[in-house]
């Protein structure tokens, strides 16, 4: 029977209750309410007889039940015990397990060379705290090397700035480059070097002397330190020496990468120049940056790289990438047939502006894009790695860098270079085409060319030389001609005629005629630089600002591109000598002297280069060329001089506007009649080829052979000669 039990509470007890129910107090009704379950609960067991023997010794008193259920909901509210911090002197990540020795892993130990600010805060105090800034670097570099290499074993990095050593435990036997690779991720704290050797020495161990390539940086100078403005400012030249080697003792110290003794300061253009071992660091700029009060603040890339390869590790070649794509836009521009040539130029110059100054190792002037066979060919002084395509793709993400082509990372060919192609405003092929189609202002021309005068031929070569000029890349000015009664356009170019050549004729829009996409002949044209182009010399004053990024490298660069603007202007043959304030270019003899030297002075004024002519030497008359512009009788600044030996003279007329139609060998004799020093006993003529030639018995007068063929309407001459061979007279005997 289970015994009554009262539930029935004094008011008091009540009273009390309702008390400790009021939110201030709500923190014992719990307490209260399993007090009085628990106490329900063993009554309810006793009265029933159900428990055993062995259930009453588990049993736990009721003082101890209670106590146990204060200290389980007290839990919840009591204050815990502040967690310990752990020791400085040790990493989180520190245990038994990872400073235990083990065979899979290897311990490297490397030097400290450099502190930066990060450390260095804790060691500027008076006091030195070198553990507190050990510790610090520690936990840092633990986490870095964590986040950046697979290799690490955690927890393992020790740093020791009392002997300024850095150990680690790696998990891979052979890790090649690992000194510059940590420095690109831990500069924020430490710059490390290897223990015993010199960099240059390990990574010569590691991938043969051959493999690094010393490589010339230029960097933005940003700011300087006040301290060393203020020498600057007071005395430029010593200022500026004593900056300079205190750059280069702290290079030499605390960059691995730096070739001792190859710094070299240029205020004047705020730029900084020096070399490193091989291909520098992607952020190397960044990490000099971070050495702790260095006196000078760089960019954070360099704005200029020059490879100095030695004679072993330079090997020409020539190397084709496919084009997979080019800009949207100029793709949709050159689908417009008059739109073509235009946006054809900008690809290319673009380009090839981008190889000269910014590709190590590009040959100049052998860059040949074929928008046909979609494919990019250029020449390099080594063989190219993935730094090539990576560079015309502009991986490094380049943001001033104009990119309009993509190429395959792989080249598709590579090969010994091959032979010259271009030969930049120097004749090299003359070639022929059909013509199709005439239309508007030639129509009628065309139809009867027997009447023409001598003017209006010249007003039609006028007409084709300058739209052919702004049409077709490497035309050589005022060397076309027409073949009326073949119906055939002819002019020279500087290079090996491109495979979109007409394609490039028939997109000029106001040219007024088509030719066929077939070349009728590519026939190679002789050329001699030096009996056809004469030597100018300038003497010039900078008047514009000195900037790095237009340095005197630069400034030779753009002043080569402005000096196109004179008609027969040699790319390239620019040489400027700072020091005296000089300059020579080489020139195609096409114009007046004043001519030129009036576009050279304008095109130079352009770039705040102030110049004054000094002298000009004229090309010399022997040879096998033409000292005039090929293919074009102009007017010489000087007489040609006599050529004493008796010679073969060949003439090349381009064209023949005498009134004797269809018989200019009558015109010819006339031009040689009256020279006593012309035997015309030798005159050949030969019609297909336009060229007739005879020998001489006296003193060959090439100016006035020249005024005698004009007057007798033969223009576009080419004249060579070549001296001929004594007969031998047979001996008495």
């Amino acid at each position: 029977m289970i015994p009554r039990f009262d539930f029935s509470v004094p008011a008091a007890v009540c009273s009390v209750f309702l008390q400790n129910t009021k939110p201030d107090r709500r923190r014992w009704q719990p307490l209260i309410i399993s007090r009085f379950l628990l106490g329900l609960c063993l009554c309810l067991a006793t009265s029933c007889g159900s428990s055993t023997t062995t259930e009453k010794k588990n049993l736990s008193p009721l003082h101890e039940a209670i106590s146990s259920s204060q200290q389980s909901n007290n839990k919840g509210s009591a204050p815990s015990r502040p967690r310990e911090r752990p020791s400085p002197k040790t990493s989180r990540t520190d245990n038994s397990t990872a400073m235990r020795p083990d065979k899979n892993s290897t311990e490297l130990v490397f030097k400290i060379v450099a502190l930066h600010k990060n450390v260095n805060q804790f060691l500027d105090r008076p006091d030195k705290k070198i553990d507190q800034a050990s510790s610090s670097a520690q936990r840092s570099l633990d986490s870095t090397l964590q986040q950046n290499f697979s290799f690490y074993r955690p927890g393992s990095v020790r740093v020791d700035l009392r002997q300024n050593r850095l150990s680690l435990r790696s998990n891979a036997a052979d890790i090649s480059d690992l000194v510059r690779k940590m420095n690109e991720v831990c500069y924020q704290m430490v710059t490390i070097a290897p223990l015993d050797e010199t960099l240059r020495e390990t990574l010569a161990a590691e991938s043969g002397e051959d493999s690094l390539v010393k490589q010339e940086l230029h960097y933005f100078i940003h700011k300087i330190s006040p301290e060393y403005q203020t020498q600057v400012d007071q005395n430029f030249q010593i200022g500026s020496e004593a900056l300079r080697l205190i750059l280069n003792e702290r290079f030499k110290n605390e960059v691995p990468e730096y070739v001792p003794g190859s710094l070299v300061l240029d205020l004047e253009y705020k730029k900084l120049t020096f070399e490193v071992i091989t291909y520098p660091s992607q952020n190397l700029g960044v990490q000099i940056n971070s050495l702790y009060q260095l006196p000078v603040s760089i960019g954070a890339k360099p704005y200029r790289t020059i490879e100095q390869r030695t004679d072993q590790q330079l090997k020409p070649s020539q190397v084709t990438y496919e084009i997979v794509g080019i800009a949207d836009f100029h793709e949709r521009a050159m689908e417009d047939q008059y739109g073509y040539n235009f946006w054809r130029r900008d690809l290319i110059r673009t380009l090839t502006d981008r190889l000269e100054t910014g590709l190590p190792g590009y040959v100049p002037d052998t860059l040949d894009v074929n928008l046909v066979k979609k494919t990019i060919t250029f020449q390099l002084d080594h063989t190219p790695d993935h730094r090539v395509s990576d560079f015309i793709n502009n991986k490094s993400g380049d943001q001033l860098a104009s990119v309009k082509f993509k190429v395959l990372a792989e080249p598709v060919l590579v090969e010994d270079p091959g032979p010259v192609y271009r030969t930049p405003n120097r004749p090299m092929k003359r070639v022929v085409l059909k013509i199709l189609l005439v239309e508007k202002m030639l129509v009628e021309k065309f139809k009867r060319p027997q009447s023409l005068l001598a003017t209006q031929l010249q007003d039609i070569y006028r007409h084709l030389d300058d739209y052919l000029g702004r049409g077709v890349d490497g035309y050589i000015g005022k060397s076309v001609g027409v073949d009326f009664e073949a119906m055939q356009l002819s002019f020279l170019i500087d290079r090996v005629p491109p495979d979109d050549l007409t394609k490039m004729v028939n997109g000029i829009r106001f040219l007024d005629l088509d030719v066929d996409q077939e070349l009728v002949s590519v026939e190679d044209f002789e050329y001699d630089p030096q009996a056809s182009e004469k030597t100018m010399y300038f003497s010039f004053v900078n008047r514009g600002q000195k900037l790095p990024q237009f340095d005197k490298i630069t400034q030779k660069h753009v002043a080569d591109g402005n000096l196109g603007a004179i008609e027969g202007y040699i790319p390239g043959s620019l040489k400027m000598d700072y020091d005296q304030g000089t300059f020579n270019i080489r020139v195609r003899v096409v114009n007046e002297d004043a001519s030129d030297i009036e576009a050279a002075t304008t095109s130079l004024a352009r770039i705040k280069i102030e110049c004054n002519h000094l002298k000009t030497i004229l090309p010399e008359s022997s040879g096998t060329g033409n000292p005039l512009q090929p293919g074009m009788t102009a007017k010489q600044s000087a007489e040609p001089a006599l050529v004493k030996e008796n010679v073969k003279v060949t003439v090349k007329y381009g064209l023949y506007g005498g009134r004797a139609t269809g018989k200019p060998q009558k015109s010819a004799r006339d031009a040689l009649d009256g020279f006593s020093w012309i035997d015309l006993k030798t005159l050949q003529f030969d019609v297909e080829k336009k060229e007739f030639s005879f020998e001489t018995t006296g003193p060959f007068n090439r100016g006035a052979l020249e005024r005698s063929l004009k007057r007798q309407k033969f223009y576009q001459c080419v004249i060579s000669h070549e001296t001929l061979t004594k007969k031998e007279e047979p001996k008495e005997e």
